[in-house]
């Protein structure tokens, strides 16, 4: 792993656990923290550029606040805290898919567009060959 890799990891550690704490007190950070680590440490093994890996952790965050949100608005005070948890996982892991097929969408789109334009490492080359 890269020090850049470590570093997404202990940031998603945080932030699941901050995450985690919001939705279901000291269990949830737990619990979030626990989720947040797995993914930045699968990120860094699986060699996930981090211009993927960030945006799609952001977009889950939102996605379980979000969910849960919207629950905490329908229900009546501490009625559905089960609900919201429920809503917050199930959201979460939709914007985790969503956000991380866009995202590899416009990532491959970008690395056709350098490839077609023979720019692969930042370096212009002229399409007719060597010499």
């Amino acid at each position: 792993m890269r020090p850049s890799d470590l570093t997404f990891s202990i940031a998603t550690l945080a932030s699941g656990a901050w995450a985690g704490s919001a939705l279901a007190g000291a269990p949830g950070a737990v619990a979030g923290g626990l989720l947040g680590a797995s993914f930045g440490v699968l990120t860094g093994v699986a060699g996930v550029r981090l211009a993927v890996a960030i945006p799609v952790f952001v977009g889950t965050l939102a996605g379980g606040i979000l969910g849960r949100s919207v629950v905490h608005a329908l229900c009546l005070p501490s009625a559905c805290e089960g609900t919201e948890v429920t809503a917050a996982i199930l959201t979460g892991f939709g914007s985790l898919i969503g956000v991380g097929l866009v995202v590899a969408l416009v990532t491959r789109s970008f690395d056709e567009y350098r490839e077609s334009k023979g720019d692969d490492n930042g370096h212009r080359t002229s399409g007719n060959g060597p010499g």
